[in-house]
């Protein structure tokens, strides 16, 4: 909990006094992940990639990584086609393989552009803001 000091709209620097404050449901959703990115491989899989991002002590520019705010890395990663769900997956890692295969099953041929939509999976709120990118492959 913190508590906040508030001043009222146009009041000219006049306190109103400690506020309790509670982040709420808010502030427990896991933050969207970031540089979303696809590298096709020589076997025509898809690598696709991102990077989390995190609350506790995730302002440390020397680090390699920040600590995580879960008490599990897992992210569900969701393959588009438009607003269509093709394919969805949940893994441990901030990457997923989307094989040729996979590819011509929910497709029909390999992609030349992939839309994904990556959630970072959380404790108290099931599902983390989504991050959506269509990438070039």
């Amino acid at each position: 909990m913190l508590n906040w000091i508030a001043e009222g709209s146009g009041a000219g620097g006049g306190r109103v006094g400690r506020l309790p404050f509670q982040g709420g449901i808010r502030a427990e959703t896991p933050l969207s992940p970031v540089h979303l990115g696809a590298r096709r491989l020589a076997s025509g899989d898809l690598l696709l990639s991102w990077i989390r991002r995190g609350r506790a002590e995730a302002d440390d520019w020397d680090a390699a990584d920040i600590p995580l705010d879960e008490p599990e890395e897992r992210y569900r990663v969701d393959i588009l086609e438009g607003s269509s769900l093709r394919r969805s997956a949940e893994v441990a890692a901030p990457q997923l393989l989307y094989s040729l295969d996979e590819q011509i099953t929910d497709f029909g041929q390999p992609l030349s552009a992939v839309t994904i939509r990556v959630r970072q999976l959380g404790r108290a709120v099931p599902l983390g803001i989504a991050a959506t990118a269509t990438i070039q492959t």
